[in-house]
C-alpha cells in the first residue's frame, strides 16, 4: 500500500463498517456490543484520516472531499440496525429517518454552501450518533461504558478537533438561518 492512500483508506473504511453493521441485523439485538465496537472503530478512523492527510500533505481526493458523507453513512447504518432489531421503536425511528434522510439529501443536492448541508445533517444525525451507546447502557452496559471512555479520551486527545467540529456546526447553522 502506498502511504499517500492511507487517509482515503481510513475514510472509506467507514463504508465497510456501515455494511458490516447492516450485515449484523440478522444477528438481532445480541450483536449490539459488536455494533458499538464497530462504531468506535469508525470514529477512530475519523479522527485519524484527517491527521494522516495533513501529515502527508495530501490534497483531498473524491473520498476525502466526501468524508462527512462517509461518517453519516455509518451513522445511518447504525440507526437502521437499531430500528431493524427492535432496540428503537419503528414507530419513532422509521418516520424520523423517512423525513431526515430525504431532507438531508435534498439540501446536499440544492445547497450552494456545504456548511448549510453539514449543519442540518449534523443536527438530524445527532441523536443517532449517541443512540447506540444509550441503548447499550440498558442492554450491553460494558459497551456503553467503553463508548463513554472512548468519548472522554477522544475529547482529551483531540479537543481542538472537537471545537472545530462544533465551530463548523455553528457556522453552518448561522448560514442556514441567514440565507443569502
Amino acid at each position: 500500500m502506498r502511504k499517500e492512500r492511507l487517509p482515503d483508506i481510513l475514510t472509506a473504511s467507514r463504508a465497510l463498517i456501515a455494511a458490516a453493521i447492516l450485515g449484523l441485523i440478522p444477528a438481532g439485538p445480541g450483536a449490539l456490543r459488536l455494533v458499538t465496537l464497530l462504531l468506535l472503530l469508525g470514529w477512530t478512523t475519523d479522527m485519524l484520516d484527517g491527521r494522516a492527510a495533513r501529515r502527508l500533505e495530501k490534497e483531498p481526493t473524491w473520498i476525502g472531499e466526501h468524508e462527512f458523507q462517509f461518517d453519516m453513512l455509518m451513522v445511518l447504518a447504525s440507526a437502521i440496525y437499531l430500528i431493524a432489531v427492535g432496540l428503537v421503536p419503528s414507530t419513532v425511528g422509521i418516520p424520523y429517518l423517512a423525513l431526515a434522510v430525504p431532507l438531508s439529501l435534498w439540501l446536499n443536492a440544492h445547497s450552494e454552501e456545504f456548511l448549510r448541508f453539514k449543519a442540518l445533517t449534523m443536527l438530524l444525525a445527532f441523536p443517532w450518533v449517541f443512540a447506540p451507546f444509550i441503548v447499550a447502557y440498558f442492554h450491553q452496559r460494558e459497551a456503553a461504558y467503553l463508548g463513554l471512555l472512548w468519548m472522554v479520551a477522544a475529547l482529551v486527545l483531540d479537543w481542538k478537533r472537537f471545537t472545530g467540529v462544533v465551530g463548523d456546526f455553528l457556522s453552518g447553522a448561522r448560514a442556514f438561518l441567514h440565507r443569502s
